[in-house]
């Protein structure tokens, strides 16, 4: 019985020590793998992104391909924690403590995590082991072909390829200039970039379609010594268009492979009111003699219900829009109303009496007289061919001088005859016209003053007064000073801004009287005005003797 008891204790040590021993071991190797780190300790939350790299999103596993000086992070999550960072040698192997060494150069970081993984189980047994790419590692690559600077260029390897070649493009010497590259971008092409890694392998970049799609393969990471060809594009042959409803319409480079739908989706797509169902689709014989139009039903396509169209040089795709009027057709209402501000309309219905009803009417201070109605009938984008186009046809320097002045005037704004003292006292329909957006009614206040200005003592405000003249305000602002021209003086008219002389109209409230300044002659101006009117006199009298001496024969 005591022979059994011993035996049955003998064996139940012996099975734990044998359960204890690997764990003791793994706990060993654990505590020399920490030593082996002291060097370069780390914590957990450090193996995440290092600052200074800047990221467009979160590196893809599967396309981000391992090379040397890649810094990659490998936790051992056990009782203690062991982290270990980790550089990729120039042979392109990760070298971990007790466990080994692990190829990883040029396969994706999805197969590096992979391979280190199966590796460092075959030491440790807990499941809870994670590898983390910490800092990207510099490239170097080469760029060639129709770009500003062609050469090679260090870059990180979460650049893409686009990257490079805004690099190559930047202006470098003194010598380039700005027309240099732009002679390049012109010729640059975008879409049929060529790709070649060191290992023989190829690809092709496409920016368009990348900022289109997003999708990676049109613009790859970059490997060390990768090699990029930029070709030259010919715009006038390989070249697809697309017009109408879409938010990028315009040309675009062609190349192979391109389908109806990549020219949508380099379009950037379509807009709300696009007829998405009846896109035309226009297409030319290898003559250009023949036009060949189909309608195609884009959705359909997206949708796989109808073939997709395979495009070719020269193919043009118009989307049309929906027919919708509606637009924000408003006016804009200053001054002496009651509730000034913007007020909608309705395009070529809305009168100008409606409006002012809208917002209230006049208040008690309103001075319809001096009410004026501005129209902006001239685009922003236009008034350089409309400033340049009414300077055809012009003569005499004079007729040209107050033409442009006049001309700058109408391209800021536009007044509307309107008498709207005629629309609201007399109520006459005639003058109550039709509004159009943008529009701009101000309607000031009533002003009981006459401004002088100019050549006199004290410029400024006078009180009107009925019936007095233009001498009672001068007299008033302290009269002429020494420099006024006095027979010049000019009335601006508040209601019309016209100049008009004291003869041609009658002092109103709100008027303006201008006092101008003698012209300042200098010395060599009389000299040449003397020197003028003697040489005339001279061949005058030069005539004269000749005509007497004739006469006389």
């Amino acid at each position: 019985m005591r022979r059994s008891i011993t035996k049955y204790v003998v064996l139940s040590f012996a099975s734990a020590l044998l359960n204890v021993l690997p764990v003791l071991a793994q706990l060993d190797q654990s505590e020399t793998l920490k030593k082996l780190m002291q060097d370069k300790p780390t914590l957990p939350n450090q193996t995440v992104q290092q600052p200074g790299v800047a990221l467009e999103s979160t590196i893809d596993p599967n396309n981000y391909f391992v090379g040397p000086s890649d810094e990659i992070a490998v936790n051992i999550w056990m009782s203690p924690p062991v982290s270990a960072n980790l550089t990729v040698t120039p042979e392109g192997t990760l070298l971990i403590p007790l466990v080994g060494e692990v190829h990883v150069s040029d396969t994706t970081l999805a197969e590096a995590k992979r391979r280190v993984l199966e590796a460092v189980r075959k030491k440790y047994r807990t499941p809870d082991i994670s590898v983390t790419l910490v800092r990207p590692r510099p490239i170097v690559v080469t760029v060639i072909g129709n770009v500003l600077n062609p050469g090679i260029y260090t870059l990180s390897a979460v650049d893409r390829a686009n990257k490079v070649i805004e690099q190559a493009n930047l202006p470098v010497r003194t010598a380039q200039k700005e027309t240099d590259l732009a002679i390049i971008l012109e010729e640059m092409s975008t879409r049929n970039i060529a790709l070649r890694h060191k290992d023989g392998s190829e690809g092709r970049v496409d920016i368009a379609k990348f900022l289109a799609t997003k999708k990676d393969i049109w613009n790859p990471y970059l490997r060390e010594g990768d090699v990029i060809t930029v070709p030259r594009k010919n715009m006038t042959k390989d070249v697809i268009a697309v017009y109408g409803e879409v938010n990028a319409p315009g040309r675009y480079e062609f190349v192979q492979g391109d389908s109806l739908l990549d020219a949508v989706q380099l379009a950037q797509g379509f807009q709300p009111l696009a007829i998405q169902d009846s896109v035309e689709f226009s297409r030319l014989d290898p003559k250009g003699e023949i036009q060949t139009v189909q309608y195609v039903d884009v959705p359909a396509m997206m949708a796989g219900r109808e073939q997709n169209v395979p495009l070719l040089p020269g193919d043009r795709i118009i989307v049309r829009a929906k027919v919708d009027l509606r637009e924000d057709y408003r006016v804009l209402i200053q001054g002496e109303v009651l509730h000034p501000g913007m007020y909608p309309i309705t395009k070529n219905q809305t009168r100008l009496s409606e409006v002012i009803r809208n917002c209230g009417g006049f208040t008690q201070f309103a001075s319809l007289k001096g009410a004026k109605l501005y129209r902006h009938s001239i685009s922003p984008r236009e008034i350089d061919l409309e400033r340049a186009l009414s300077l055809r046809g012009i003569t005499s320097p004079e007729d040209s001088s107050y033409y442009h002045v006049e001309t700058e005037l109408r391209l800021q704004r536009e007044v509307v005859d309107v008498d709207f003292d005629k629309v609201f006292t007399a109520h006459d329909s005639t003058q109550d016209v039709i509004l159009q957006s943008e529009d701009n009614i101000v309607v000031p206040g009533v002003v009981r003053t006459v401004y002088v200005f100019g050549q006199v003592q004290s410029p400024g405000h006078v009180e009107f007064v009925p019936g007095k003249k233009i001498d009672y305000y001068i007299d008033e602002a302290g009269g002429f000073i020494e420099e006024a021209r006095q027979g010049d003086v000019t009335i601006i008219k508040a209601s019309t801004d016209q100049w008009l002389s004291p003869d041609e109209t009658k002092l109103e409230s709100g008027d303006y009287i201008w006092v101008p300044k003698k012209p300042y002659r200098p010395l060599p101006y009389w000299t040449n005005v003397i020197s003028q009117v003697g040489t005339a006199l001279g061949a005058f009298v030069g005539v004269a003797l000749v005509v007497a001496t004739v006469v006389h024969h």
